[in-house]
């Protein structure tokens, strides 16, 4: 029977931990309202348009193969079921980005254990509200749902350990199938958690070696740990044997993790044709995990993807972070030096460093290593796998900030700040300068990046980021298009460009249809998306082509690379002439759209 004392602690507990969840909560309204509000505000981007495009020709003919220069099927294929519901916009392709980004600060509940309340909320802010994270969910890319997906399976594998319940391992096996599903960023981020892990098992060994007058050896130590962690899991398995009890879990994860993974790595439509025909069953799994697997390989693993200038791609990520994720990077060094070594936090004694403060902080500066030699392109993206377990020892910085600022002013000797000291007072206002810097430094560069095209933002914004003022044009270019109903509605004229000899110009259109297409039909991005949602008919001519004869009979609307202006403006009479940058610099595109097609779709007055 418990004492009335031990009720009111469990009593003062349980409060303690609603109102955690009532902060998180509130934490992730906020990020939810960051990320959703004027969500299609943006043009997209380069990689978002061709993606998006191949959603929508993936809508149309019913046909996805795994490519892995587009990444992983999760994007394509949850895609394809929300513009069954909504209408294909730019908004609604970046929905569930969004909603994943936006829904991460919850996720760090998962982490209550080892985390007290002011750590798992500052955790949850640096979530909500980092530049590149908010900005990187708004955007139609794999990077935000990698890194969630991953960050949830780690959280729910640190969860089954503290609860001991293997139930745990279900939810967090899901959203490591679901990770692999977005993107093969997933086997860094498991070979991140393996290196940090040995790590805090090396400290734990070294500790269980240092402790006591008989200074064991390693060996016993480990085998000391061991058999402590046998004797916890029979306590758990019941009525089961410790093995018996493994072997099962195991097989249930396995399934359910191959389960997710097979779905969204399968072919289509022979998944489909496999629901009513079980002998296809062994080619669907082996497309999906052998077939993908040697896919992956042979682009990113043996290809030479990542044959770039290391310290050019890691300067490129420091950079980034001084920019767009100055707090994070900077209270982590915080947080990682002050864990351990201060008394009266509520998670674990001082003198003792946290092994998920220390697991995080390794994985952060594996990452910052590693990524300049993994990733193929520099891009400030890439950033957000650094960023991501950075906000963990950040979290524990700004908590630590927080909370001496608050002893100082609500310490139990002083009624009033004139009752406090010259340390207090001064230690009160240096908290409260260090938090508003903070502050400033996370919601300055969110509200600049948050839906810049700014070719001076090159530390959130990637270079193929075509400018906002585009946007006018392109809703032009669909209006004509859905309104014009005989032949070819577009027309790309191929120019010759300093960094291709044929810009523009596809000798197949059709030849782009399936997740890959001709050199000249990615100079056309991100218009594929737009043209393809608006059902238009196009065409190209060569850069060789005469232009008289090609341009006798012009479309509604004819497109060319600057380069190509003049060549193409004596032909089209009765056309009006826009251009736009295609790209945050060097990339101009030319629009020359008939005024009668204009007028017919509503988007010229008629002549005065």
């Amino acid at each position: 029977m418990s004492s009335p004392e031990h009720g009111d602690r469990a009593g003062r507990a349980g409060a303690a931990d609603s109102r955690t969840l009532v902060a998180l909560a509130a934490v992730t309204v906020l990020a939810l309202a960051l990320r959703l509000y004027e969500l299609g505000g943006r043009v997209f981007h380069w990689d978002e348009g061709r993606v998006g495009y191949w959603t929508l020709r993936y809508v149309e003919s019913g046909h996805l193969e795994y490519e892995p220069i587009i990444h992983g099927p999760f994007l394509r294929i949850v895609n394809a079921a929300v513009f069954g519901v909504l209408p294909p916009t730019d908004a609604s392709a970046r929905l569930v980005v969004a909603l994943v980004g936006g829904l991460l600060p919850l996720s760090v509940w998962l982490f209550r254990a080892h985390l007290d309340r002011w750590e798992l909320v500052a955790v949850a802010g640096l979530l909500a509200c980092n530049p590149l994270l908010v900005y990187y969910s708004r955007f139609m890319r794999n990077d935000v749902l990698v890194g969630a997906f991953a960050f949830v399976a780690l959280g729910f594998a640190v969860r089954a350990i503290d609860a001991r319940r293997a139930r745990y391992l279900y939810p967090g096996a899901v959203a490591l199938a679901l990770s692999l599903a977005t993107k093969a960023n997933t086997i860094l981020y498991v070979l991140c958690f393996l290196g940090a892990g040995a790590l805090i098992a090396d400290h734990q060994v070294v500790r269980a070696v240092g402790r006591g007058t008989d200074r064991p050896s390693v060996r016993s130590a480990v085998g000391g740990w061991l058999r402590a962690r046998w004797r916890g899991l029979s306590s758990v398995a019941g009525r089961w044997h410790p093995a018996a009890y493994v072997l099962g879990h195991v097989v249930g994860i396995a399934v359910a993790f191959l389960a997710v993974t097979v779905f969204f790595y399968a072919p289509r439509p022979l998944l489909h044709e496999a629901l009513g025909s079980p002998g296809l069953w062994s080619t669907v799994l082996h497309e999906a995990t052998v077939g993908s697997a040697e896919e992956l390989a042979d682009l990113w693993l043996t290809g030479e993807m990542q044959d770039n200038p290391y310290l050019q791609f890691l300067r490129h990520e420091i950079e980034t972070l001084v920019h767009a994720g100055p707090v994070a990077a900077v209270f982590a060094i915080v947080g990682f030096l002050v864990d351990g070594h201060v008394r009266g936090r509520e998670t674990v004694p001082a003198g003792r460093r946290r092994a998920l403060v220390a697991f995080a902080t390794y994985w952060g500066l594996a990452s910052l290593i590693g990524y300049p030699a993994a990733t193929d392109i520099n891009a400030p993206w890439s950033a957000v796998h650094i960023v991501l377990p950075l906000t963990i020892p950040a979290g524990v910085g700004l908590a630590y900030v927080a909370r001496e600022g608050w002893a100082a002013v609500a310490g139990p000797t002083s009624a009033s700040w004139a009752d406090l000291g010259v340390v207090d007072r001064e230690t009160a206002v240096l908290a409260l300068l260090v938090l508003l810097a903070a502050t400033a430094g996370v919601l300055v560069p969110t509200a600049t990046y948050w839906n810049s095209t700014n070719p001076d933002h090159t530390a959130a914004v990637q270079w193929a980021q075509p400018h906002n003022e585009a946007r006018s044009t392109i809703a032009d270019v669909e209006a004509v298009a859905a309104t014009h109903d005989d032949g070819t509605d577009i027309l790309f004229v191929g120019t010759h460009t300093s960094s291709r000899d044929d810009a523009m110009y596809v000798d197949n259109e059709s030849a782009a249809d399936r997740d890959g297409a001709p050199g000249g039909w990615y100079d056309r991005l991100p218009l594929p998306w737009y043209y393809e949602r608006a059902g238009a008919t196009v065409d190209s001519v060569s850069a060789d082509a005469d232009r008289a004869a090609a341009l006798a009979d012009p479309p509604p609307v004819v497109i060319v690379h600057a380069a190509g202006r003049e060549s193409v403006a004596p032909h089209l009479d009765g056309y009006r002439v826009t251009d736009h940058e295609f790209r945050l610099w060097n990339f101009r595109l030319v629009f020359f759209i008939e005024e009668d097609a204009l007028r017919e779709a509503g988007r010229l007055d008629p002549p005065s």
